[in-house]
């Protein structure tokens, strides 16, 4: 092996589908591994998904157990310790975005990439079946983290909620700036979202905002939902299960952008917005504070503010510049080439891995 040349093991159960749409981590595992690859680094990554299912992967893929994404069970409980017969002695690094509680360590260097925290999904979420899971996979978090030789959180809010380790600090995740530009924008006053309709995203509530009040306000305005299809309405389009290189398309040709969820643990859709020079206006969660700098890269409103803001920036894109010119410069330091090298790094030490 090369000295700079390393065998990875990345933890990844959930990976992108070409059968369903998945969240944002799917979208960091998959990213992280292709540019790991790119790097020169032999990587395999051990997921419920089958490799066919996963387009555009220059990594190996090891399905860990069939049919695990087939209710919650299987999914959060079975599958990970079915994990626990896996051997990673071979590998020189181990990062890892989750489901991990249950995998053997050894002396290889094991990184935790915490994303958020099932204890804050929990206090915004309002079933009980839920927040019962949440609140045990919260604890499992914790178990993941004790165990990990350094533990990556994604905010300074996230790792607020764990035991923290000399080693354990915080690295925002990366975006790809190559992909997520700066371009022109639509000739309609537009409005972007990202997320779901039901759930901490908040899309049914902007949906309604934007019925009731922006288009009655802003005639030619335009609402772009990424996300499954809703209610029909003027000025209202969905896109389902659009690529990645559409949904750049999307960001760029937008004026603002809003997703006014109660908790995001970082949120990738703001910077991925920022780097597409669209303006960020959005209410408050630790996520959107964190990078927004409180204000200082978009706007961040209280709910009862939301409408008038959105109203006021559809009409005024030329003010826009006040905040986007900074945020296009934050986004730019969180690109892969600038941030994959922490992820590395991480595990350089000396291994203090739990060998249980």
């Amino acid at each position: 092996m090369g000295a700079t040349s390393k065998s990875i093991a990345v933890i990844a159960y959930e990976l992108p589908s070409d059968r369903e749409r998945t969240g944002g981590v799917s979208h960091f595992n998959h990213r992280l591994c292709n540019r790991l690859s790119e790097m020169g680094h032999r990587v395999t990554a051990y997921t419920v998904r089958a490799a066919e299912e996963v387009e555009s992967a220059a990594y190996r893929i090891v399905t860990v157990a069939e049919n695990a994404t087939r209710g919650r069970l299987r999914r959060y409980y079975t599958a990970p310790l079915l994990g626990r017969k896996l051997s990673f002695d071979d590998y020189d690094l181990v990062l890892s975005s989750g489901d991990d509680w249950a995998m053997r360590r050894s002396g290889t260097p094991w990184v935790r990439i915490m994303h958020g925290s099932a204890w804050r999904e929990l206090t915004h979420n309002k079933r009980a079946i839920r927040k019962a899971n949440l609140l045990f996979q919260y604890a499992l978090e914790q178990v993941s983290a004790a165990r990990s030789t350094v533990t990556l959180f994604n905010s300074g809010d996230t790792r607020r909620l764990y035991p923290n380790r000399p080693a354990d600090r915080v690295v925002h995740l990366p975006i790809d700036t190559r992909r997520f530009s700066p371009g022109p924008k639509n000739d309609a006053p537009t409005l972007l979202f990202v997320g779901g309709l039901d759930s901490r995203k908040r899309g049914g509530w902007l949906l309604e905002l934007f019925k009731a009040r922006i288009r009655p306000s802003i005639p030619s305005a335009q609402l772009w939902m990424v996300c499954e299809p809703g209610e029909e309405a003027p000025g209202v389009t969905y896109f389902r299960m659009v690529s990645q290189e559409r949904l750049a398309e999307l960001y760029r040709q937008a004026h603002v952008f809003c997703m006014p969820s109660t908790y995001e643990g970082f949120g990738i859709p703001y910077l991925e917005a920022m780097a597409s020079g669209t303006l960020v206006v959005t209410t408050p969660n630790p996520g959107a504070i964190e990078l927004l700098a409180g204000g200082q890269y978009g706007r961040i409103v209280e709910d009862g503010a939301l409408a008038d803001a959105l109203i006021e920036s559809l009409l005024t894109p030329a003010d826009h510049v006040r905040w986007t010119a900074p945020a296009l410069r934050w986004a730019r330091n969180h690109d892969w080439s600038v941030l994959v090298d922490e992820f590395l790094a991480a595990g350089a030490g000396p291994s203090e891995a739990n060998t249980r």
